[in-house]
């Protein structure tokens, strides 16, 4: 087992990696695995239970800030995607990109209808 992780070294290293984005004012720390209560300055509408293992494993914990991180994450992968494929103008028919990696699939020739009797 490793060295217990004190209050100190625990809110030195969130400091360093979150700077001020969470309040730690408020923490009765125990143990590295036990539950503590933070707030995130940016939304401190509601306190986050969270251990501080968990805290510094993941975003911080403010569920408000990761969704706020993921619609960013989708809209620059939406920009992204817009810059790649431009858009269709009104009227004109979608260029469809056509294949060149080996032939396409095969279809057999008709075959020829018996003559009629």
């Amino acid at each position: 087992m490793g060295n217990p992780i004190s209050r100190d070294l625990f809110l030195e290293r969130a400091r360093s990696r979150f700077g001020d984005r969470y309040d730690y004012s408020e923490i009765i720390y125990k143990s590295y695995k036990s539950p503590i209560k933070i707030r995130c300055t940016m939304h401190p509408v509601k306190q986050i239970c969270i251990t501080p293992e968990k805290h510094l494993q993941t975003t911080g914990g403010c569920k408000y800030c990761l969704r706020e991180m993921r619609i960013l994450m989708l809209e620059r992968e939406l920009n992204r995607q817009s810059a790649q494929h431009p858009p269709v103008q009104a009227g004109e028919a979608p260029r469809l990109e056509r294949r060149t990696a080996g032939p396409g699939p095969q279809t057999p020739p008709p075959q020829a209808s018996p003559p009629a009797s």
